[in-house]
């Protein structure tokens, strides 16, 4: 197994916890839906176009409400709803020992002013060389398409690739990269340990 030059995580699941779906469900409940209607129309309707960046905010928080009327407290309210929900995911207590080791890059699907004051809230900001995210890219997970700025600075098997998503490690590992499936914390931390640089021979850490 190649030797690993670019650590490439993703938030949802990996370094966050993943909230957004459980937000979802109670949310349905608030505006009088049946949380199975919200969440289908969620992944129809609403998920590619609110994480690419083709929708505005409140075009997000309209669909989600459907045909009620919501005003831009409201929306406030609901979105420091979903901000209390987040935790660290499995990834996230690891970042520390693997920072300096190795570049670590961020890769989600998301929007980019809503994800970035979230690393800063968490004090994870500094640990990611560089963060993409979809809404910048013009694709989401699971396209190919997401890969392509990851595959222009490292050969693939030299890039480990880590997603809570089956379907989006299956698809790195068809483009050749080195890719794990995140569960269990601990798990996922020797995983990551086995893989790259140990701690006697990586880089100097940056300032």
């Amino acid at each position: 197994m190649r030797a690993v030059e670019l650590l490439v995580l993703d938030a949802h699941g990996v370094v966050f916890n993943s909230p957004f779906r459980g937000f979802l469900r109670d949310l349905a409940v608030e505006t009088g839906q049946t949380p199975e209607h919200l969440l289908a129309r969620w992944h129809a309707d609403l998920r590619v176009p609110a994480w690419t960046g083709k929708l505005s905010d409140a075009a997000i928080w309209d669909g989600i409400a459907g045909d009620r009327f919501v005003s831009s407290q409201r929306t406030s309210e609901w979105r420091q709803m979903l901000e209390r929900r987040y935790e660290l995911g499995p990834a996230g207590a690891h970042l520390d020992r693997w920072f300096g080791r190795v570049p670590i890059w961020l890769l989600t699907n998301h929007r980019s002013h809503w994800l970035l004051p979230r690393l800063h809230r968490f004090g994870l900001a500094r640990y990611f060389d560089r963060v993409l995210v979809s809404d910048e890219l013009g694709a989401v997970k699971p396209s190919p398409r997401v890969f392509a700025p990851l595959v222009r600075v490292a050969d693939p098997d030299a890039i480990l690739f880590v997603d809570d998503q089956v379907k989006n490690v299956r698809v790195a590992r068809d483009l050749g990269l080195q890719a794990l499936h995140a569960t269990d914390g601990d798990v996922l931390g020797r995983a990551v340990e086995r893989r790259i640089a140990p701690l006697d021979t990586a880089a100097p850490q940056r300032a």
